[in-house]
């Protein structure tokens, strides 16, 4: 059982047409007759049977790059065909080894020769049966299988088995062998292209298809011939009023189609690309159409999933654009972009440099508080977009009104790290927290998972040694050991984020001595006369900024005046 069954054709304007032509085609040709004229029995073979051949056809004849031979029908008492008589062998038989023009080369151009002789064993009831039936109707006999004994030049004998496809030629029959190479080569692109051929005739309702197209029907692919009802009947239901549009265009008008259609076949129904032409003779009806048909269900699919990637792609962009629209919004509305604290004797400047792919969640706090002293703090939430910013702000705001009661920074560590754990496990951040004791010049800082500040000191620039921490949220009950520095006039402190120094292809301690190179660089030795501080931060992230940046960075400076 191949494929699935025949559905109802209801394609009555289509069958009005081709009736119509049908009967144009008989007005403007009679049929001829059907049986060729009577044969004469003979006794025997003749050399001299077969009439002088034409020489065209004889040129002809050549020109065709299959083994072929033109042969004349002997009928016996009974006007049955007993054997076929060379009339013409061309070049290509001749130069074929297991053809009869090799072994009679004594015959001019194999003329007269007994094809039951030339081929031992080819003359059977089915072939004597076969040619009979190509007399009779004039039908062409396509890969007709056929054997015969062929002798060796050591003089062993073998059985050939090809197939030969028989055509009528007015009372004469031509055998053509296909290439055997040419043949498996059509039907491997056939095969590999998913296409097919199909060629119908009108007048008779003829449909030769080619193997390719009778695999792509869901037919035995041995089928050379079918109804042409029976071949549209395999177009499903939905695609069959569009196709019988079509072809109803094409038979009416002559005009070539190109169009997409469905058919049953093996499986799941295939989508089918159809392109045909008409057939007729200048100035006469519509007598068929020539038609190629190519499976393009795995392109048509390939072409949808693209087209719903990119749709779904425009989607995330938009939503991405809106997003990052948002998120910026957001984060220029959190982040303050500097903080004066001169009359304390500390001058701050800041610099930010977004990321490339988005906004990520970097954060940093300068506040005076009520007893005097200044909290300093920078931090960097995991990940980006809205979510990233949400923990920074939370972070923030937080780490502002805690430390509004005076408690030490180590315990301003363990309440923020409590606070990202309570949010889940993606909650997590880095962060220094520092406070800051004038009267003291005292910075007492705790880090968090987070880089080591930066201390530059009379033209002198070295990472401050840290007592890391692990970040906040990650262990619920982490607790932080604070390191004191005391400050000198001049001195400068860089607080900065990961995305500053971070690079997949450098090692951390290389970009981190980068960091302190390009500090040195836009600073002097006496800071206090040095350059604007807002000059030295721009100048150092412009410096350690790539052209991609994967992720935001944060560059807070603080300068000790007095």
């Amino acid at each position: 059982m191949y494929g699935r069954p025949e559905q109802a054709d209801r394609g009555a304007a289509l069958r009005r047409t081709v009736e119509r032509l049908r009967a144009e085609h008989r007005r403007a040709r009679p049929a001829e007759p059907a049986v060729p004229p009577p044969l004469v029995p003979e006794a025997q073979l003749d050399p001299g049977l077969a009439r002088p051949p034409d020489l065209d056809l004889h040129h002809l004849l050549d020109a065709v790059p299959q083994a072929a031979v033109l042969a004349e029908p002997v009928l016996d008492d009974a006007g049955a065909v007993r054997d076929l008589a060379a009339v013409i062998v061309n070049e290509a038989a001749v130069r074929n080894p297991y053809h009869p023009g090799q072994v009679h080369r004594d015959t001019p151009e194999g003329r007269g020769i007994s094809l039951r002789e030339a081929y031992p064993g080819l003359w059977t009831a089915a072939f004597a049966d076969t040619v009979g039936e190509v007399l009779r109707t004039g039908y062409a006999a396509r890969a007709v299988p056929v054997s015969w004994q062929h002798t060796m030049s050591d003089g062993s004998t073998r059985t050939r088995h090809e197939r030969v496809t028989a055509h009528r030629l007015g009372r004469r029959l031509l055998l053509v062998w296909p290439d055997g190479r040419t043949e498996e080569v059509a039907r491997a692109a056939q095969r590999i292209a998913r296409v097919g051929w199909a060629e119908w005739s009108l007048p008779d309702g003829r449909l030769d298809i080619s193997p390719g197209l009778a695999v792509l029907l869901g037919l035995a692919p041995e089928t050379d011939t079918v109804p042409a009802g029976r071949a549209l009947r395999r177009v499903t239901e939905t695609a069959r009023p569009a196709l019988y549009r079509d072809l109803e265009r094409l038979l009416s008008t002559g005009e070539d189609i190109d169009v997409l259609t469905e058919l049953y076949g093996v499986g799941r129904p295939r989508r089918v690309r159809l392109v045909a032409e008409a057939l007729r003779e200048e100035g006469g009806p519509v007598e068929g159409l020539r038609a190629v048909l190519q499976d393009v269900t795995e392109l048509s699919e390939s072409r949808r999933r693209l087209r719903e990637q990119e749709e779904e792609t425009e989607r995330q962009a938009r939503r991405a654009d809106a997003e990052h629209y948002v998120v910026q919004r957001l984060q220029d509305a959190l982040q303050p972009h500097f903080a004066v604290l001169t009359e304390l004797g500390v001058s701050t400047a800041v610099a930010y440099r977004p990321a490339e792919g988005g906004v990520g969640g970097d954060w940093f706090k300068v506040r005076q508080l009520p007893d005097g002293q200044v909290l300093l703090a920078v931090g960097d939430a995991r990940g980006h977009g809205l979510d990233a910013v949400a923990l920074m702000s939370m972070l923030r705001h937080a780490l502002a009104g805690l430390a509004f009661t005076g408690a030490l920074v180590e315990s301003l560590g363990g309440w923020l790290n409590r606070i990202a754990w309570d949010e889940g496990d993606e909650a997590t951040a880095t962060a220094v927290v520092s406070r800051y004791y004038p009267d003291r010049h005292l910075l007492r800082w705790i880090c968090a998972g987070h880089p080591p500040p930066v201390l530059l000191r009379a033209g002198r620039v070295a990472p401050m040694e840290p007592e890391v921490g692990p970040p906040l949220g990650v262990l619920p009950d982490a607790a932080y050991r604070a390191v004191e520095t005391y400050v000198r006039p001049g001195d400068t402190v860089l607080l900065y984020t990961d995305g500053l120094i971070e690079r997949r292809d450098q090692d951390i301690d290389v970009r981190l001595e980068a960091l302190c190179e390009a500090v040195r660089t836009h600073a002097v030795a006496d800071c206090a006369s040095g350059p604007d501080l807002q000059e030295l931060v721009d100048g150092v992230v412009r410096e350690m900024s790539g052209p991609l940046s994967e992720d935001d960075a944060t560059l807070l400076a603080f300068r000790f005046d007095r």
